[in-house]
């Protein structure tokens, strides 16, 4: 068959270009009530925030989550952000060392606010966005959602977003090296998780373990994970769960003089002679706030506790840049963001022989990954409209060195496949109270996708994809019971060269509840639908993949992936323990796998998709206790197990049992918030292998940790130490695509740096 070549079509971002225009500015009713309301009040919020004992705090941020408004108290404990439509908003209050709170103002209040924090020494983060597209509490939230808050972030951020997110439950990462990682939640992945950038998904080659998001948790305040489908909240593709990457809030002046500020990161890694730097940028100015983040990453090969794994190494970089437009009828804030770099690619024969120190020793995979989101924030009385289009272009290119050339001595690298994704986003919700203690939100998508095929190896072919989806969401409080309902509607629409076209749709619906049995124990439950279509590469693959050394072909004739799916959870948390356990079942209909066909093209062993009847289940735990004031025990684990009932068979890579003990000492020394941490980390030998797996052992590792936060050189700043497989013990994880060749990296030490500038 031949493949038409790639039409390199700027539909999409003429698509995201006229959406950018229409949002750019306020809305025409919005611009009126500006004007006609010049002389007309402004509203404002203010208060003061204490600690326990009543002193007033210094620079505790305080943050509106509904209009993205943030500012930092003054030296009494002060703050106040002026310029607010009438309404009801969310606010979360963070202080370092202290337990963030979140509380509901009215707007215009007749008082001031006061606001009590209470002294912790992990400050978790209470409020998610991600599982009702609006802000909840996540003591009301039925859906099974974790959160790794600033501080967090700082102390287990990675180059890959995947590694980052292991420390949650009920989280793994589908690996190839440290470097690149995709998140696996409850054995799901790939396609079946969707990552977003601020509530906007990201269009990427899902396809093959050696793919990552384009993700950079530098440029991160806080990452979300919904454990479980979310079809109804984000449609197609979210059935095993959510991961949402929040951006910081832009930098307020509220009236203020104009300011800028800047901070600058630095961190060293022993295994791989890893070095990150981050710089960041950020000021305020009348109505408008900005940030520029830029960060590099240079890393050579990996090590393990057998010697180095050649052609393992990277380098990427990767940059941000936003500004906000904030007013009386809200605000519209642009962003651009760039991911790109190179990794290479360990390969099971080791690299070719003979080649010279410093040339190119195999494959390696190089990405390019731009985006440009656009997000209008309107309030309209008890309403408030947000507009969000994006547009983005996302290339990967697979280079090997040439076999003809290497004969003759010469290093030339070709490309094996080029591939690009060019999308066009556009979002409208609307979010709404229809009566006292009801609140919902209207919802529309819409999705233009043009798929670029070249290099040597197309494997699929050029495609055109189009969907839309609406929705409805509703959220009730009644006493102690909280619901949480909502109804959705897509279709999909996918246009192949060489095939005719396909459509995929079907509506998905979600029910969930969650009962406050006592102060702080709440009990949640959910059940609901959820789908995704199949792949390009699932339909229309026919092709060798080098890194997997098979030979993969499609079926055309796929239909959609569905599933059921049950969730019950038990949450408590009080002023010194914070436990959650929840456990979880889904049926598929549909499931879409890929299985050996006892065939040979090209040298490779064929392999064909196919669909059958599957179930996953399982359950995770995780439990925070403050022993003492200066003292933190801490514990999670998780299980899953997946069944594919049609062929008889486990589901291949389902993730071991895991468990890990954690104990961390902290403290005010000197000023400096001190604290010194240890895990111990144990993964079970898998028991129930699909006959596609590869059996590994079982393993124990030992992590360390520590760390101080206060004034270094007379700026605020923070040091960081972290030592991963401290025992350097010899191991091979389950989900590792080197599993089969060679062991997972050893000791590796980081250290890392920040300091205001």
């Amino acid at each position: 068959m031949t493949l038409a070549q790639p039409r390199r079509s700027g539909a999409a971002w003429l698509v995201c270009a006229l959406a950018l225009l229409l949002v750019a500015s306020p809305p025409v009713s919005a611009r009126a009530r500006n004007h006609s309301g010049r002389g007309a009040r402004r509203e404002t919020v203010a208060g003061v925030v204490t600690d326990a004992s009543g002193a007033p705090l210094e620079g505790v941020r305080v943050l509106i989550a509904e209009l993205e408004r943030v500012v930092y108290t003054d030296r009494d404990g002060r703050f106040s952000i002026s310029d607010l439509p009438a309404g009801r908003y969310t606010l979360e209050v963070r202080s370092t060392g202290y337990r963030t709170s979140v509380v509901t103002a009215d707007v215009p209040s007749s008082s001031p606010l006061r606001i009590s924090l209470t002294a912790a020494p992990i400050s978790l983060d209470p409020l998610t966005v991600t599982a009702a597209r609006a802000p909840l509490a996540l003591g009301g939230s039925p859906l099974p959602v974790s959160v790794l808050g600033p501080e967090e972030l700082e102390r287990d951020m990675s180059v890959s977003l995947a590694h980052t997110l292991e420390r949650l439950p009920g989280m793994r990462t589908l690996s190839t090296g440290r470097e690149i990682g995709k998140p696996v939640i409850r054995g799901l992945a790939g396609s079946r998780v969707l990552v977003l950038s601020d509530g906007l998904r990201l269009e990427d080659y899902a396809w093959s373990d050696e793919d990552g998001p384009a993700v950079d948790a530098a440029m991160a305040e806080r990452i979300e994970v919904v454990r479980g489908p979310a079809s109804v909240l984000y449609g197609a593709d979210a059935v095993g769960g959510v991961v949402n990457v929040v951006s910081r809030a832009l930098p307020d002046a509220d009236g203020d003089e104009a300011f800028t500020r800047g901070e600058a990161e630095l961190a060293f890694a022993t295994n791989n002679r890893e070095t990150d730097v981050v710089v960041r940028g950020e000021g305020a100015s009348g109505d408008w706030g900005w940030r520029a983040v830029a960060t590099g990453r240079l890393a050579e090969a990996l090590h393990t506790p057998e010697g180095e794994l050649e052609n393992t190494g990277f380098g990427s970089v990767n940059g941000e840049a936003s500004a906000v437009r904030r007013g009386p009828w809200g605000s519209v804030t642009v962003r651009y963001v760039h991911n790109g770099g190179e990794f290479k690619l360990l390969e099971e024969e080791g690299p070719p022989a003979g080649v010279e120190e410093g040339k190119e020793k195999g494959p390696e995979r190089r990405l390019g990954d731009d985006r440009i989101q656009l997000l209008g924030i309107f309030p309209l009385g008890d309403r408030r409209l947000e507009a969000r289009p994006q547009g983005q272009r996302h290339n990967i290119i697979e280079l090997e060195d040439d076999p003809a050339a290497l004969a003759r001595g010469e290093f030339i690298e070709v490309p094996v496949f080029d591939l690009t994704l060019t999308t066009g986003l556009a979002e409208a919700l609307l979010h709404h109270s229809l009566v006292s203690g009801t609140s919902g939100t209207v919802g529309f998508t819409g999705k233009l996708q043009d798929s670029g095929t070249d290099g040597l190896i197309p494997i699929v072919p050029s495609a055109d994809q189009r969907a839309a989806g609406l929705f409805v969401l509703e959220r009730v409080k009644r006493g102690p019971w909280s619901v949480l309902a909502g109804v959705r509607t897509d279709v999909v629409r996918v246009a192949a060269a060489g095939y005719g076209p396909r459509a995929f749709g079907t509506p998905t619906w979600s029910v969930g509840a969650n009962l406050d049995l006592a102060d702080g124990l709440d009990l949640k439950a959910s059940v609901g639908s959820a789908w995704r279509a199949p792949t390009l590469f699932e339909l229309y693959a026919s092709g060798p993949r080098l890194g997997e050394s098979r030979y993969e072909i499609g079926r055309a004739d796929l239909d959609e992936e569905r599933s059921l799916n049950l969730d019950v959870g038990l949450q408590w948390e009080s002023s010194v323990v914070r436990a959650e356990v929840s456990v979880f079942r889904s049926d598929f209909d549909g499931f879409l796998f890929i299985q050996p066909a006892n065939e040979v093209r090209d040298g490779y062993s064929v392999y064909r998709y196919s669909q059958a009847d599957a179930f996953l289940r399982g359950g995770e735990a995780s439990v925070d206790v403050e022993t003492t004031p200066w003292c933190t025990l801490s514990g999670r684990g998780d299980y899953v197990r997946g069944y594919n009932v049609t062929r008889d068979e486990p589901l291949p890579l389902m993730p071991p049992r895991r468990f890990v003990l954690g104990a961390e000492v902290h403290g005010e020394r000197l000023g400096d918030w001190v604290w010194l941490g240890a895990e111990v980390e144990h993964v079970a030998e898998p028991d129930r292998l699909n006959p596609l797996d590869i059996a590994v052992d079982g393993y124990t590792l030992v992590h360390l940790s520590g760390g101080v936060r206060g004034r270094l050189l007379g700026r605020e700043g923070s040091v960081d130490l972290r030592v991963r497989n401290a025992g350097n013990v010899a191991y091979r994880d389950f989900l590792s695509r080197y599993k089969a060749f060679a062991l997972d990296p050893g000791r590796d030490i980081v250290l890392r740096i920040r300091m205001g500038m």
